[in-house]
């Protein structure tokens, strides 16, 4: 098991890098797609890794705890609230295999920090006045 640990300011980094990758998923999310751009196993796969990649920088952004439910549930929030934005969206539409496959990316990756990976949580940093 591949054992390691997230310095704060590393952390400061991935947070800007987390960021940046959220506003680039958003605007690519919301964006017209052209007709039959994608098929629907590439589409899967491209949500499946979206959500993978997504849960690696949002654990190691906020690495004072383990990859948890509360990580998820906000991750799994916003792919939720990008699937109901694109009902609105021309030549989009809302899509619940969407939404699973989203989830079996954050599902992989709890599964690969539980078997291959071990990141000891950084502790809370404390400010002296």
């Amino acid at each position: 098991m591949l054992k390691y640990h997230i310095n704060h300011c590393n952390q400061i980094g991935f947070k800007l890098f987390l960021f940046l990758v959220i506003v680039m998923v958003t605007w690519q999310a919301l964006s017209p797609q052209p007709a039959g751009a994608t098929q629907v196993i590439n589409d899967k796969l491209g949500h499946a890794l979206v959500f993978l990649f997504l849960a690696a920088i949002t654990d190691h952004a906020y690495a004072t705890t383990n990859f948890n439910w509360h990580k998820i549930t906000w991750l799994m929030a916003y792919g939720i609230s990008i699937e109901c934005l694109q009902y609105f969206v021309p030549q989009r539409e809302f899509s619940v295999l969407d939404m699973l496959a989203d989830a079996s990316g954050l599902l992989i990756y709890a599964i690969l920090m539980k078997t291959l990976f071990s990141r000891t949580p950084t502790p809370v940093r404390q400010f002296n006045n």
